[in-house]
């Protein structure tokens, strides 16, 4: 691959990332926050009652 295709891709890159708006960045960060707690009480309460009925 050529130097000037990897910038390109880079470049790209890049903008992409830097499209996105710090607000925009914070609301899927707590998005992704309440979605992993869910799955870790989830977890905790199928395991819970997975030990008290044994």
């Amino acid at each position: 691959m050529k130097m000037s295709e990897e910038s390109a891709k880079f470049d790209a890159v890049v903008r992409k990332v830097l499209s996105v708006s710090y607000d925009e960045l914070k609301a899927r960060e707590q998005k992704y926050k309440q979605k992993r707690a869910r799955k870790k009480r989830a977890k905790a309460s199928s395991s819970a009652s997975r030990d008290s009925g044994a």
